[in-house]
């Protein structure tokens, strides 16, 4: 359950990092580089998320199919 509490405590700062990303680099067919600086940014804030990096990323990725799928991003 400790994973857990912390990915709960996580997914605001996912959310506003996706968000920041995909304001500064807009469009589809970019989401594994801008996979790739979210864990970067993530990474270089906190070593100890190279150990849930798996859980972080599937995380990011229910996140940004939920923001595909309700509209939150806009498409470019």
């Amino acid at each position: 359950m400790d994973k857990v509490a912390i990915l709960l405590k996580l997914v605001p700062a996912l959310i506003a990092a996706i968000r920041a990303i995909e304001e500064a680099i807009p469009g589809q067919g970019k989401g594994e580089a801008k996979l790739a600086a979210v864990r970067e940014i993530i990474e270089q804030a906190d070593e100890t998320a190279k150990g849930v990096w798996p859980m972080i990323a599937a995380t990011v990725g229910t996140l940004v199919k939920l923001m595909n799928v309700t509209g939150a991003f806009r498409k470019a």
